[in-house]
């Protein structure tokens, strides 16, 4: 009787603990890395902005990734009028077709309900309005997630050159946010790109 308690028991815990991770809330954070042809394809890729060293980074919230891209072209330095700046949002589905050939790392970090709805009023509100100016001696896509993730107290909080200065190209930012999710068991899941491209090591 005992024994079969004591199953019982064992798989009631199993089912709560399997429906809480269900429920668990989370934002996924993807990296694109830095690319540029690889020897032998340059007829047939293009160079992307920032080389090896650049990449984009983007939010996924709500089955929606959002990344902070220039309108056109890129703004030397920051200017207070005439933003060149938006939150473009792709739908998970065509984020995940644009990129099934291109390599990334995504650190998929879990949030509190709090948090988790503070994250969708950023997006809200910065969509609507963005409140800086893309620019490449200012905030470009890596800082700032970096901000928006400050604000939910992932990362720690700076000015805004602070950001720039710290989060100045991608890399600088996923190595800081890998570091994070080996010390608190964070999910990283990594995808290959294609080979026509000579990607950025790490």
């Amino acid at each position: 009787m005992k024994k079969k308690f004591s199953g019982l028991l064992l798989l009631l815990l199993h089912t709560v603990l399997v429906a809480q991770a269900a429920n668990e809330r989370v934002i996924k954070i993807h990296f694109l890395y830095g690319s540029r042809p690889a020897k032998g394809y340059k007829n047939m890729e293009t160079k992307w902005f920032g080389g090896l060293k650049g990449g984009h980074v983007s939010i996924e919230v709500d089955a929606d990734v959002i990344g902070f891209v220039p309108v056109e072209g890129v703004h030397i330095f920051p200017r207070k009028r005439k933003k060149n700046s938006r939150f473009l949002v792709e739908p998970l589905p065509e984020w995940q077709q644009d990129t099934a050939t291109l390599k990334y790392t995504t650190v998929i970090i879990p949030v509190t309900d709090q948090q988790y709805e503070q994250i969708k009023q950023i997006h809200q509100a910065y969509c609507q309005q963005p409140p800086y100016d893309y620019a490449f001696f200012g905030m470009r896509c890596a800082a700032a997630t970096n901000e928006i993730l400050s604000r939910l107290d992932i990362t720690k909080s700076k000015t805004k050159g602070g950001f720039v200065v710290s989060t100045f190209y991608p890399q600088l930012l996923r190595r800081r946010l890998l570091r994070q999710a080996e010390k608190n068991n964070w999910s990283v899941h990594r995808q290959a790109g294609r080979n026509s491209r000579k990607w950025e090591k790490e």
